[in-house]
């Protein structure tokens, strides 16, 4: 049976630098024989959450009008996640921030109830991919650590990522053609 790879493009723009990034490690993932599948949170209804914390009780979101149900489903069906995400002052856009905070049941299901969605198993890989305006190293660290919670959240092992900086250079291109390079392998080691 064939791996599942889901890529999540969290980027406002759906043909952008990111939505490259996204579409070369889905490739790659493809190229090693995986079924692969790509969600644009700009084109679903995902509402924030509300922190009513009905979650608490039995690890469950109250909110269940809007697309987040589609992602929930596909968190426990697939081998793989590609999360991308363009980066916004220094952090995820608000669209990947949303779907992220609506994944509040599973950080409950995992740290309070004490379960382990994975346990005996082979843990999901998780992958960050993610492009910045700015020429500072520094501006992905805090998108990093909030990716790195959200799947360790999902139970999820996080397997890496691949990072493109200063997307504003005039010079970008052989940076970029780089950069595709190593999200297509990423893509092929994801379901390694």
């Amino acid at each position: 049976m064939p791996k599942k790879v889901l890529g999540i493009l969290g980027s406002p723009r759906l043909q952008g630098n990111t939505a490259d990034l996204l579409d070369a490690v889905l490739e790659g993932a493809r190229l090693a024989g995986a079924e692969v599948e790509r969600l644009d949170l700009a084109r679903m209804n995902i509402g924030p959450c509300v922190e009513c914390r009905r979650c608490d009780v039995d690890a469950t979101c109250a909110v269940k009008t809007d697309d987040m149900q589609q992602i929930y489903a596909r968190i426990r069906e697939v081998d793989a996640i590609a999360l991308a995400s363009p980066i916004f002052f220094m952090g995820v856009s608000s669209q990947t921030k949303a779907m992220i905070d609506r994944c509040q049941s599973y950080w409950v299901e995992k740290y309070v109830m004490q379960k382990r969605a994975y346990e005996g198993r082979t843990m999901p890989k998780g992958l960050f991919v993610a492009c910045a305006g700015s020429p500072k190293p520094i501006v992905f660290d805090p998108a990093r650590h909030t990716v790195r919670a959200f799947f360790a959240a999902i139970d999820y092992e996080y397997a890496g990522e691949v990072l493109l900086g200063f997307t504003d250079d005039s010079e970008l291109s052989p940076r970029k053609v780089e950069a595709l390079e190593a999200a297509k392998l990423a893509g092929t080691t994801l379901i390694g």
